[in-house]
């Protein structure tokens, strides 16, 4: 069990540290790390601008999986730490979600365009 709270202290960090570089406006464009859509890929400035946006909610993200990893090696059960990494799992996925979405919205802002209006 082991294995999976090291891989969650890994893909936190690598999420912090985009979260970090996005906001300082020092993640170059790229086709592996940041938010990557169509609109953002268009220039350097459309990627430093969503980027920035989502910095964030991404580096939010890295820190609940590292807060999960920490519960995972922690908690005394197989069934609670197993617990404890999906929990974070969910929590990571759903924090980088939504920074790549505000930073699509950001995108859009800058450019004239008007968000799309939420649904439901």
């Amino acid at each position: 069990m082991d294995v999976l709270p090291l891989l969650l202290v890994f893909t936190g960090l690598a999420a912090g540290v985009v979260g970090c570089l996005g906001l300082a406006e020092r993640l170059p464009r790229n086709n592996v790390a940041g938010v990557r859509t169509p609109s953002t890929m268009r220039s350097d400035r459309a990627f430093r601008v969503a980027n920035k946006a989502a910095g964030v909610p991404t580096l939010t993200g890295g820190g609940v999986a590292l807060a999960g990893a920490v519960a995972a090696w922690l908690l005394p059960t197989e069934e609670g730490a197993l617990t404890a990494v999906i929990v974070a799992v969910a929590g990571m996925l759903a924090l980088t979600i939504l920074g790549g979405v505000m930073g699509v919205r950001a995108v859009r802002t800058a450019a004239g365009q008007e968000p799309d209006p939420p649904t439901g």
